[in-house]
């Protein structure tokens, strides 16, 4: 089954969901990549990330790579993924 992350965005009142995107597991690494289209819709650079609840109970506290373009940022993999990361077009 293929797995897939919410990838929801903060406007300063509520989080918008923009979309999901697919998990890869590379090497011993779960990661995430945000497609253009989502930084493009993106309000702030405050993200909050939604995994299965079935994805989660097994994998809690592994790592998890988010790319927003450029950028990557660590996180644990947790329910409610918070992340604060600036989308960027360079690679």
């Amino acid at each position: 089954m293929r797995e897939e992350v919410k990838i929801y965005n903060w406007d300063g009142e509520t989080y918008r969901f923009l979309g999901k995107e697919r998990l890869r597991k590379l090497n011993d690494t779960y990661v995430v990549n945000m497609r253009e289209r989502m930084g493009d819709r993106s309000f702030t650079t405050r993200y909050l990330l939604y995994a299965s609840a079935k994805f989660v109970k097994k994998h809690r506290y592994e790592n998890l790579l988010f790319r927003a373009g450029g950028n990557e940022v660590w996180l644990p993999v947790e329910e409610r993924m918070q992340v604060e990361v600036l989308f960027s077009y360079r690679r």
